[in-house]
């Protein structure tokens, strides 16, 4: 799918990066004739007129920072396509180098982006629905450094039991992040598929699982006084009362993004 032409664009921008508001000053140059929304922050660095994300009421948004920039603006604005300006590290999600960023845009503008979905996480606590996840969904215990137990169940099979620092569930586009790092696989974002990667447990090798995507995974917190915590995509964070059920299955709104420079393989070799 491609996006048409004449959009309202919003951007948003990483204030504390220099970097990041002097290429915004080009961006905004470029984009001199359309019309253009600005996140509050940034805009207060611009002296301009500024919006919150949600109020923006964009058609797409341009984000100019890292990885942390796009999952801060998907978590506010969850149904607008995203193009990702690199200015931070890893870059699997803000995948536009800045020497490419006026290009892209103006790509954009021509109405020749395509528009790519990733599914995402629908999280539920004690029947309470939160914030969807693009990357993952961790539960952890409450208090730092105590030990949780939790089973893990797909599909009403308990398929882990265990205690330890706690358990990932990602998808294919999170497997490159939190979940690698806690010695989960690389998912190819083409998949169908959830990673579940316990953290750290008491038990050692105790391996990974890959599930489809069509699955429901609930995680039970069986000790009644051990809090826990679940963090969603590193943004929102929910404290959960013990003896809580936690279900995790694929959401009906996945994230949408435009797509530049889409080698997954490359950014795997490079960026890990």
């Amino acid at each position: 799918m491609k996006l048409g032409k004449n959009l309202r664009i919003g951007i948003v921008a990483r204030p504390d990066l220099p970097e990041a508001i002097e290429l915004t000053q080009r961006v905004l140059k470029l984009l001199s004739g359309e019309d253009v929304v600005l996140d509050r922050e940034v805009a207060a660095r611009l002296d301009r007129k500024g919006f919150a994300i949600p109020a923006m009421r964009a058609e797409v948004i341009i984000t100019i920072g890292g990885d942390g920039t796009v999952l801060a603006t998907q978590q506010r604005a969850p149904n607008v396509p995203i193009l990702g300006i690199n200015m931070g590290g890893t870059g699997f999600l803000a995948d536009v180098p800045p020497g490419e960023a006026l290009r892209a845009l103006r790509k954009l503008l021509a109405g020749e982006l395509q528009v790519r979905e990733r599914a995402r996480l629908a999280v539920e606590v004690a029947g309470k629905r939160l914030s969807d996840a693009l990357n993952e969904a961790v539960v952890r215990a409450a208090s730092p450094g105590r030990m949780l137990a939790f089973k893990v169940l797909v599909d009403g099979e308990v398929a882990e039991s265990t205690r330890g620092d706690g358990v990932i569930i990602a998808t294919p586009t999170g497997s490159t992040a939190y979940a690698i790092a806690a010695g989960g696989p690389i998912v190819d974002p083409c998949l169908e598929a959830m990673v579940v990667v316990p953290v750290c447990t008491s038990r050692p090798r105790v391996a990974p699982l890959v599930v489809p995507m069509s699955s429901r995974i609930e995680v039970e917190l069986p000790r009644p006084d051990c809090e826990a915590l679940v963090i969603v995509d590193g943004q929102s964070v929910v404290k959960v009362s013990p003896g809580s059920k936690l279900s995790f299955h694929r959401s009906e709104n996945p994230a949408k993004f435009l797509v530049w420079g889409d080698e997954f393989y490359r950014k795997v070799r490079e960026k890990l």
